[in-house]
């Protein structure tokens, strides 16, 4: 018997992946450990839309609906009952923790949600949260846990029967988008951050209408979220530790410092009108320990920078002392940390002495697996926004841009 019959089948039988397929692969890994580090996605799109399919959906409705969230998260609802648009938000704990940050919109002014569903909730008043997947069946527990006597129902969203996505461009191509979104569309402008573009609810599997555009993933979205210097997510806003203000979350017009009452307030609004916050969520580029500083924020897909592990302190080179901030996550060379403004960017807080110097150079240092000790250096950007929003004196929140 011929011993290389076996050789032969064994080798025919291997999967063969087409060049669009190697393509997609590619596109859909991220770079979230050392070993992932030589696979990035491509850099963004100037105009281009994505699936958002890290993102979940849970339904809140009844007549109670408005007056039930209102004391529950940090934007005013009341606001919102005679809009159709969404609006960001978050849920905070009575310590004043950030649990989840979301997005919430309106569906009592939808044609397309009254009709789905069967016609269940059609003429209720209403609203669909829109929030980290990882974390969509924690928060409607606690959604459940403080319902009491109130006259709503809450059930998660199947993936399919709505979905999130989020498109960006150019203003023109924009204005081709949104005129193609009717009035009874589920959505909103998405107001975190200048360009940040709009993000469209749409129902049964289908792909929002735009003119124009690339289609990317959700892993390049994630690129140019971070380079915008939005966090999101339980990974980058960590449940029950962060901070709202320290996660950017006053910045990003999810908190109505004007309103009543709501779980967490009182830290919050204290923190607002007589603290000063000294860190914050920032985007951050790493290099080699053999490279210069980067003069400018720029992801590299070709960059094989090993990242941090998540948490890791980050320090002064040559120089012992307290951390100046933590390493959340990244993708290639950037990714976002929790950085000491006056101690990694020239940002002055108050009118005592700065600790930041031009010469100052930072790094994170880590352990693999293995045990192998590994360092990078790393560099932290404040956003032109966040210099149009706050007061260098006292950190006050301007209207948003």
């Amino acid at each position: 018997m011929n011993n290389s019959i076996p050789i032969l089948l064994s080798q025919s039988l291997k999967p063969r992946l087409c060049k669009s397929c190697l393509a997609a692969a590619r596109l859909r890994r991220v770079s979230t450990t050392a070993s992932e580090s030589a696979l990035n996605p491509p850099r963004p799109p100037p105009t281009g839309y994505a699936h958002l399919t890290n993102r979940a959906l849970i339904s809140v409705h009844g007549r109670d609906a408005a007056h039930y969230l209102q004391g529950l998260t940090t934007f005013n609802i009341k606001t919102t009952t005679s809009s159709s648009s969404g609006f960001y938000s978050s849920f905070i704990n009575a310590q004043g923790r950030v649990l989840y940050d979301v997005f919430i919109y309106p569906t009592n002014r939808s044609a397309a949600f009254r009709t789905s569903n069967g016609g269940n909730e059609s003429e209720e008043p209403g609203f669909l949260i829109d929030v980290d997947q990882a974390h969509a069946e924690a928060l409607r527990a606690q959604l459940k846990r403080f319902k009491l006597r109130a006259k709503i129902s809450l059930r998660t969203i199947d993936p399919g029967e709505w979905d999130v996505w989020s498109t960006w461009g150019d203003e023109n191509d924009i204005t081709g988008h949104t005129a193609n979104l009717q009035a009874e569309a589920i959505g909103c402008s998405d107001m975190r951050a200048p360009g940040m573009g709009r993000r469209t609810l749409t129902r049964d599997g289908q792909r929002p209408k735009i003119t124009s555009g690339e289609e990317t993933s959700v892993d390049t979205y994630d690129i140019r979220r971070m380079l915008n210097g939005v966090p999101q997510g339980h990974d980058e806003i960590i449940s029950g530790e962060a901070l709202p203000q320290e996660s950017n979350i006053d910045y990003m017009g999810g908190i109505d410092f004007r309103k009543g009452c709501y779980v967490g307030q009182e830290l919050t609004i204290r923190t607002h009108h007589t603290g000063v916050v000294r860190k914050r969520i920032l985007p951050v580029q790493l290099y080699g320990m053999d490279e210069k500083p980067p003069e400018a924020l720029e992801y590299d897909p070709e960059s094989t920078s090993l990242l941090p592990s998540a948490g890791q302190n980050i320090g002064r080179v040559n120089t012992r002392g307290r951390s100046a901030g933590k390493w959340l996550k990244g993708v290639g060379n950037v990714g976002l940390a929790l950085c000491r403004l006056e101690t990694m960017t020239d940002v002055r807080l108050t009118e005592e002495a700065s600790h930041w110097s031009p010469e100052n150079e930072f790094k994170v240092s880590w352990q693999l697996d293995g045990g192998e000790e590994k360092e990078v250096r790393i560099k932290a950007f404040v956003p032109e926004w966040h210099k149009n929003r706050f007061s260098i004196r006292n950190m006050s929140p301007q209207p948003n841009a």
